[in-house]
């Protein structure tokens, strides 16, 4: 469950309303406190400024839109949210699977089934902001690279046309939408021009984009009665977990960077509202941790809790390790190991001191490997999906060959093929990760990512081709 705003009216002055609240809030922390021990409830959000921004998202959102991580779709999605908002509120509900680059085209085709099947009224769309063609076969060691997308970058992005679909679908004629579709076709056609020209152009360019940073706005009411559709605009709120790409998925609508993007949760404070077009709103919600019963581990991976507030790395990179042999996928060496062909029982305090090794991982002093700052890396690499794990739906293994054979599958790799870069489409700087872990590896880093460097959002190459291959041979047998 997740806190609601309590009932009000109007005759309520703002102190009475927010002093409501706050008590409604406490109560609800401590029923849930006192149904769960520490051990068990997950670490969730405790600020009531932020459920408060929510809360106005939705109260003024015409259509909600709740974006996933496709890698781990159950994790991000909230079933109280979905009862509230399709039942309670009576609003449609657009579930978006983002990143769908990150994982097989098979996976996203089963996970889509999934949701439909467990949650019909739901709105499913694919979306991700910088697709590829998964046809096309590339190198194991290219996920240790990182892109600087630029230009036209947004301008790719895969998805919008699917939600024009569904909004058209849900406002049915209420809402004159032809603009939007209008420049879905000049981004489409613009990006096409570009690749064909060579030309770059700034993130800058193009139409503006009105945007509205909202703050103590979050916590006036608005009625729930709220004319739907207002004077012909609808607006569509954005909601989810951190870490999801929200902010990406809006420049990716936009067709142009408007919101800074970083690994770190809670980087979006305040909900801020974009007009993508002069009846289309956009509402971007700061993210938001649901209570759940998930394990610590799963919350690390899946870029819910901070790395840089872990006190113990070690848990989480064993059961990473559990899950995908990342000693295989990076070449480690056993430290124990006098000869290398011999195979050692792996612990993740072993594994970490072979990636501190491989990488040149010191501490300051004794100059002894750092396996505390090699636990930060690997657990960083996961979440970027560099080292890439994705959890499958159920009965999924049994049903593989029939998911890689479903035509939805089939479509979205051509989808993805015809939207992605390829040749000189998009230029690109390419860093190895040794470098980029020296950065990454600075204990309070995501601390200090407030809007610093939103071009080098790193580009996860791994699960995304049916073709039999490992995608996860991070480094050939010579990189170092």
């Amino acid at each position: 469950d997740f806190p609601r705003r309590p009932p009000w009216s109007y005759e309520m002055s703002k102190e009475q309303l927010m002093s409501q609240e706050e008590r409604s809030f406490q109560e609800y922390l401590g029923k849930i406190h006192g149904a769960y021990t520490s051990e068990k409830l997950s670490y969730f959000e405790h600020n009531l400024e932020t459920w408060r921004q929510l809360w106005r998202v939705l109260e003024m959102s015409d259509i909600v839109l709740l974006i996933t991580d496709i890698r781990h779709p159950v994790v991000n999605f909230p079933p109280a949210l979905y009862e509230y908002v399709t039942g309670e509120l009576g609003l449609a509900l657009v579930l978006v699977l983002n990143k769908v680059d990150l994982a097989p085209p098979a996976l996203v085709v089963a996970w889509k089934h999934y949701f439909h099947q467990h949650y019909p009224q739901l709105h499913i769309v694919l979306f991700t902001s910088f697709p590829r063609d998964t046809r096309t076969p590339q190198e194991p060691g290219s996920v240790l690279k990182k892109s600087r997308r630029r230009g036209r970058g947004w301008t790719r992005a895969l998805g919008p046309e699917q939600l024009l679909r569904a909004c058209e679908a849900i406002t049915v004629g209420k809402v004159d939408l032809s603009s939007w579709r209008e420049k879905i076709a000049r981004d489409v056609a613009g990006a096409s021009w570009g690749n064909v020209s060579g030309e770059e152009e700034e993130e800058e360019d193009g139409p503006a984009v009105l945007v509205e940073q909202q703050t103590d706005s979050a916590m006036e009411p608005t009625g729930p009665s709220r004319e739907r559709y207002k004077d012909g605009v609808v607006t569509i709120g954005c909601v989810g977990f951190p870490n999801v790409g929200k902010s990406s998925l809006i420049n990716g609508l936009v067709g142009r960077k408007v919101v800074s993007v970083s690994r770190t949760p809670g980087h979006t404070r305040y909900f801020q509202t974009y007009f993508l077009t002069p009846s289309v709103k956009l509402c971007d919600c700061p993210g938001l941790i649901f209570p759940s019963l998930l394990p610590r581990q799963l919350q690390v991976l899946a870029g819910i809790y901070p790395i840089a507030q872990i006190q113990e790395p070690y848990t989480s990179v064993g059961y990473l390790a559990c899950r995908i042999p990342v000693q295989a996928l990076l070449h480690l060496r056993h430290p124990e190991a006098e000869d290398p062909s011999a195979e050692h029982p792996w612990c993740a305090w072993d594994v970490c001191e072979a990636w501190a090794e491989k990488r040149g991982y010191k501490t300051a002093k004794a100059a002894r490997n750092d396996v505390y700052r090699a636990a930060n890396s690997l657990l960083r690499l996961a979440v970027d999906g560099r080292l890439s794990l994705c959890f499958h739906p159920p009965g999924y293994s049994e049903q593989r060959g029939t998911w890689e054979s479903h035509a939805e599958t089939a479509e979205l790799v051509l989808s993805q093929g015809r939207v992605g870069p390829a040749g000189d489409e998009e230029e690109e700087e390419e860093e190895e990760l040794s470098s980029s872990c020296e950065e990454e590896g600075e204990e309070d880093r995501d601390a200090d990512e407030e809007g610093e460097g939103d071009e080098d959002t790193p580009t996860s190459d791994t699960g995304s081709c049916l073709a039999a291959r490992n995608p996860y041979a991070l480094l050939g047998e010579g990189e170092c």
